[in-house]
């Protein structure tokens, strides 16, 4: 019986290394080779997860968005996101550019539902720099505490500890780490240069416009 046992085990890891290597296997370095090497990004080309990426952020209608119900009368109460963000700065691909929103003015972001508390702003870059052939990872607190409370991230996304979270591309792709918010509400995650703003000896020349 043990011997059986043993014979099954060993089947199954057989089964595992071989499917580990097949072409469809998707490695924590595959996202970065396929920007680097894939020419970048745009229409037509897919992810692991079969979305295609568009070159233009789209803003969707309420009665379209998934999320509101297009049959309740009260959604024609409700502002329509593309006029209420009309004013607001843009990135490359279309998307609100929120940081730029904050240093303009146009957006005040509360502390409290009152506004009668001050955002506690913290300033202090992390750089990633397990990036591949990717720019290194220069990640602002500044940026993200100017918006949000440490307990948003802290400790239930990143442990507040060096080297204790080790986030992927395909792991943010997937809505962890990073992912939980940027593809969502904010900016999209495929404009790279956002994030892996800086470049090292084995980094590839700019690939945007």
């Amino acid at each position: 019986m043990r011997y059986q046992l043993t014979a099954v085990f060993l089947c199954l890891t057989l089964a595992f290394l071989l499917l580990s290597c097949a072409d469809e296997y998707i490695s924590g370095t595959h996202s970065a080779n396929y920007v680097v090497e894939g020419g970048g990004t745009g229409n037509g080309k897919k992810w692991v997860d079969n979305r295609y990426f568009a070159t233009q952020v789209k803003t969707e209608k309420l009665e379209e968005d998934g999320v509101h119900d297009p049959a309740n009368d009260a959604i024609k109460a409700l502002q329509e996101p593309s006029e209420a963000m009309s004013a607001f700065p843009l990135d490359r691909r279309g998307g609100v550019d929120w940081v730029k929103a904050i240093n303009l003015g146009i957006i005040n972001p509360r502390a409290d539902l009152k506004g009668e508390q001050e955002m506690m702003v913290m300033d202090m870059d992390i750089m990633f720099k397990d990036t591949g052939n990717m720019p290194w990872v220069r990640f602002p607190h500044k940026a993200h505490t100017q918006w949000l409370a440490c307990e948003n991230c802290h400790p239930a996304i990143f442990l507040p500890q060096k080297g204790a979270s080790n986030p992927s591309m395909d792991g943010i792709l997937a809505g962890e780490y990073c992912g939980r918010c940027h593809d969502k509400v904010a900016f999209a995650l495929w404009i790279c240069e956002r994030c892996h703003s800086v470049p090292h000896e084995n980094s590839p020349p700019k690939w945007w416009d």
